[in-house]
């Protein structure tokens, strides 16, 4: 491939990632922004398996509790052990992609696609500057995420949803915003 393909190639995925962005903005309940964050890394990138990892811990029961009202979240929801997504992503702060033997990773996946992935991107998620989770993308080919791909949009995209989560539910009184959907 020559430059100028990289280049339009680029350009494109950073416009994907610009659509996502701005679709989620315009959300006014948090089970349309996971929604519409899921369904639509799914659709404009090919992804076939996106989820969220959900830290197992008090600042999270609100947020649970609205995703598993919808059915398109339900079954892509995985509850962790904080010590445990520490182990996995230690370096908090970046998302962390991988490829080859993921069974270190099996602890953030859901079970029905633990065996079938090959490559994934983890990005973390806060709320309040509070680490709940990750989003994660994850792929059958082990090509698609392989560490030292740049991150750059992955990370922007992660910390759009986080701070647009912190808006929809506010510290003071989470879950008090009856924004569910």
């Amino acid at each position: 491939m020559n430059d100028p393909d990289i280049l339009k190639d680029n350009d494109e995925i950073a416009r994907k990632f610009g659509e996502i962005e701005a679709d989620l903005a315009v959300c006014r309940g948090i089970g349309k922004l996971f929604e519409r964050l899921l369904l639509g890394s799914e659709e404009a990138f090919g992804v076939p398996f996106v989820w969220l990892s959900l830290l197992r811990r008090p600042e999270t029961e609100a947020l649970l509790k609205l995703l598993r009202k919808s059915d398109i979240l339900r079954d892509r929801i995985n509850i962790i052990a904080p010590a445990s997504f520490l182990e996995i992503l230690p370096d908090v702060a970046h998302p962390l992609l991988a490829s080859g033997d993921l069974r270190p990773f099996f602890r953030l996946m859901p079970p029905n696609v633990k065996y079938f992935l090959r490559s994934l991107a983890i990005a973390p998620l806060t709320r309040h500057d509070c680490l709940i989770g990750s989003l994660n993308h994850g792929d059958a080919s082990p090509d698609r995420y392989r560490p030292g791909m740049d991150t750059a949009l992955l990370d922007h995209l992660a910390r759009t949803v986080s701070e647009q989560l912190s808006r929809l539910l506010p510290p003071d009184k989470p879950g008090a915003t009856g924004n569910g959907n």
